[in-house]
């Protein structure tokens, strides 16, 4: 037990000797580094809390979106096409109209 006590001893005097003993390079070096690991958490930090504001996903909507979209277009062609006929009918209809006007007019 004592050797225990006299190795931890030595060992937390040796630690300040040895890092005063560091080379000054590396400090600074050390220091910058540090400096650099808390702007790059904050950067991370303040990353992370844009994700969590990111809206979802909606890309099944806009699909959905999508399809309703065509299928309304198909009844848009469907309807102009019947649009079309009706037109026709109504100009066939004015002409029989226009000949019994004629045919049968009215003194």
């Amino acid at each position: 037990m004592n050797k225990l006590i006299q190795s931890t001893a030595i060992a937390l005097i040796s630690l300040p000797l040895l890092s005063c003993m560091e080379d000054p390079s590396l400090v600074r070096k050390h220091g910058e580094q540090e400096a650099e690991i808390a702007k790059l958490k904050g950067e991370l930090a303040f990353l992370e809390e844009r994700l969590k504001t990111i809206p979802d996903d909606r890309s099944a909507e806009y699909q959905q979106a999508q399809q309703e979209g065509i299928k309304l277009e198909s009844q848009r062609v469907q309807l102009a096409a019947e649009n079309i006929a009706l037109e026709e009918k109504l100009r066939q209809l004015q002409s029989q109209y226009d000949a019994y006007k004629q045919k049968y007019s009215v003194r």
